[in-house]
């Protein structure tokens, strides 16, 4: 499927994940990515994102999957490593998921470079359920590394969707050193 997305639709390459699963995430503009190729176990599509102006929405959004009957969340409330997206996943009564997220990352296609996300796929949160019990384990294990090794990543906002707050922290300060 790589092939036919990048050789024939001319799909780019944003970045690869090799463990605790595979996934391929290509880009046609300067959105991280449009489309990610993941190796799930199932054919099919796994799902779709929907990204929103307010991070507010997002987790109003949950807070009512969560209160769910069902079990609507598929994977939990967290932040990708790769696009800084802040999202959960919800299934469908068709057993695809919608992503709901706030936060994407924008790149510059003619220099982007793609590389590995060795830290996988997210700096906390997002625990899939739909993992094996193994490939659960990995994840968490690698979400603890990233919080072990204090990997970091801006917030992306638009423009007017922010506000710059007044002060500093001294605990932030105090373990970047600055303080």
């Amino acid at each position: 499927m790589r092939a036919f997305y990048q050789d024939v639709l001319d799909f780019r390459l944003s970045d690869y994940i090799l463990h605790p699963f595979k996934a391929y995430f290509f880009h046609l503009n300067p959105r991280h990515h449009s489309l990610a190729l993941i190796e799930t176990g199932r054919t099919g599509i796994h799902h779709i994102m929907m990204e929103l102006y307010s991070l507010d929405d997002v987790g109003q959004a949950y807070d009512l999957a969560c209160a769910a009957p069902d079990e609507r969340i598929g994977t939990t409330l967290g932040r990708h490593t790769n696009d800084f997206m802040t999202s959960f996943y919800a299934r469908t009564p068709n057993d695809f998921m919608i992503e709901y997220g706030w936060g994407g990352r924008s790149i510059d296609p003619p220099t982007w470079q793609p590389t590995e996300m060795i830290y996988g796929p997210s700096l906390w949160g997002h625990d899939r359920k739909w993992l094996p019990p193994e490939q659960l384990a990995q994840s968490r294990a690698m979400r603890a590394k990233v919080a072990a090794d204090g990997l970091r990543e801006p917030v992306q906002v638009m423009e007017g969707n922010y506000a710059v707050g007044v002060g500093t922290c001294a605990w932030w300060d105090g373990v970047r050193g600055a303080g």
